[in-house]
């Protein structure tokens, strides 16, 4: 694992659970698996301290265990992909926001914060966050039905149990989500509001997210923002429905799905009224999409009959390239992109045929090559010749591209600039700290004093314990905190980009 990849981690879990939790993570991330004696030894902690950074870890799924060779102990190694997911969680609550509405936002927030809930505590929880409401067993039901939505949709899941009384458990995960929805009961939720000694019908029962459904729904919305982006709307949607067609009958992460019909694909248009153009030009949009150099959408073959099926892989791959040469041309200039196209068009070319073909003059055309070979977008691969005669050996020396590597050099560049940001958001915080914490007892007061029906001028005073010129400086903070997390979040973006890449090619 990279340096900075294991800065970053260090740094996600420091500031979500504390030095202590951390040591514990970054224990396991440096060592791989170990028995709860070695992290015991390795960090020089008490037991109880181990144990429950061990089970806060295992709440929130970024540690798993498994029995060893005799069975009686387990083994514990860290998931460190989860741990940097704890960065995505304003995405996830968006999409789902943007998708069922608040109420669905508040089931997956509150899940999230505590890493496994029962469906029963979350709609307890959800309904308390809503006190304008004064009917409850109505919006009970509404809650209900928003959870079981999002458990249908497979953006939550059931938390892997044992079935088995072992001294190392092996965890299942239940199929059966309809029967474990059945035990919701209304009537019970509703006599434990009043009853708090009223128990729960689904207490052993929990849901957790399911990251690999938003990780679907984020590349499907990669590849239809290209599209629509490049194409326009209608052919965006066209591309769309053929995603949630290829769904059922294909598995979600296959590099080639099985052939659609193109008829499916219309009859659906035909079905929906703000389509018109979309199905007025079907198959002229099919034919460009084909013929687009993405290589997404191909027809399956004349024996189908008017069937595509979607290449995800090439398609990925295709974003990949434009995402590389769009990075060589901002950390470079347009002289050093046209020298990593040329180069890309090529398998193998020699250093004066750069210089020929990319139209730049020798000498500088030579230092971009040699410096984009230094920051390892190119690749040089040396041919030996030996020449007639027994004379000397003739080197030559050829300039090629290995994408897989370039985007795990961009990945780990893209870790850098994410520690980057975190310390430096660290250090804002710790530059300001004392207003920081004087603007929160101010706000702790005023919270107090509201929930006691003080007067608005009581109020008033308290509001000026902040001078204007800390407010000033708190404004600043804020400002200057929210740009950096608009940049990890961008900065995710590419990550997220170059993850799906390395996962096709692997």
């Amino acid at each position: 694992m990279s340096l900075f990849r294991q800065k970053v981690i260090n740094s996600i879990l420091t500031d979500r659970f504390g030095p202590v939790v951390a040591k514990v993570g970054t224990f396991l991330l440096q060592n791989e698996t170990n028995p709860f004696l070695f992290i015991k030894r390795g960090t020089d902690l008490t037991v109880s301290l181990v144990k429950d950074s061990l089970c806060i870890l295992i709440k929130y799924g970024l540690v798993t265990f498994k029995p060893n060779k005799n069975e009686k102990l387990a083994n514990y190694s860290i998931n460190s992909d989860n741990v940097l997911l704890m960065l995505r969680y304003p995405k996830y609550l968006h999409h789902i926001k943007k998708l069922f509405g608040d109420e669905s936002e508040m089931i997956i927030e509150e899940i999230l914060q505590r890493g496994y809930w029962t469906g029963s505590e979350v709609i307890l929880k959800v309904i308390q966050r809503r006190p304008q409401i004064k009917s409850r067993s109505q919006p009970l039901s509404d809650i209900k039905e928003n959870l079981c939505c999002l458990i249908t949709a497979k953006y939550l899941q059931r938390v892997p149990y044992s079935v088995e009384d072992a001294a190392v458990p092996s965890l299942i995960m239940s199929e059966d989500c309809a029967s474990d929805l059945n035990k919701i009961d209304i009537k019970l939720l509703i006599s434990h509001q009043k009853d708090k000694s009223v128990q729960l019908s689904d207490q052993n029962i929990y849901w957790t997210v399911n990251f690999d459904r938003f990780h679907q729904d984020m590349r499907d919305e990669i590849v239809v923002k290209a599209f629509t982006k490049k194409f326009g709307e209608n052919a965006g949607s066209i591309i769309k429905l053929f995603l949630r067609q290829m769904y059922i009958r294909t598995n979600p992460w296959a590099e080639v799905c099985n052939p659609v019909p193109a008829l499916e694909i219309k009859d659906i248009l035909k079905k929906q009224a703000s389509q018109s153009l979309a199905l007025a030009f079907f198959d002229q949009y099919l034919s460009t999409m084909e013929q687009d150099n993405s290589n997404l959408l191909r027809k399956a073959g004349e024996a189908s009959g008017g069937s595509y099926q979607l290449y995800l892989k090439e398609a990925f791959t295709q974003f990949t390239w434009e995402l590389v040469e769009h990075i060589v041309l901002e950390k470079h200039d347009s002289k050093a992109a046209r020298i990593f196209r040329l180069v890309k068009s090529q398998p193998y070319i020699e250093p004066d045929q750069i210089q020929q073909l990319a139209m730049i003059p020798a000498k500088e055309a030579k230092r971009l090559s040699y410096r984009l070979y230094e920051d390892k977008f190119l690749h040089i691969q040396e041919l030996k010749k030996a020449s007639s005669n027994n004379g000397p050996v003739k080197n030559y020396t050829l300039f090629h591209i290995h994408l897989e590597s370039v985007a795990s050099m961009l990945l780990e560049m893209c870790y850098k600039t994410l520690y980057n940001h975190i310390s430096r958001r660290h250090f804002e915080k710790q530059q300001s700290k004392r207003i920081i914490d004087k603007k929160h007892r101010v706000d702790t007061i005023l919270m107090g004093m509201q929930a006691q029906g003080a007067a608005e001028e009581q109020l008033s005073d308290i509001e000026e314990l902040l001078t204007p010129s800390e407010e000033e400086v708190l404004k600043k903070i804020d400002r200057v905190m929210k740009k950096l997390n608009i940049v990890e979040l961008e900065v995710d973006d590419t990550i997220f980009m170059l993850n799906m890449y390395l996962i096709y090619v692997s």
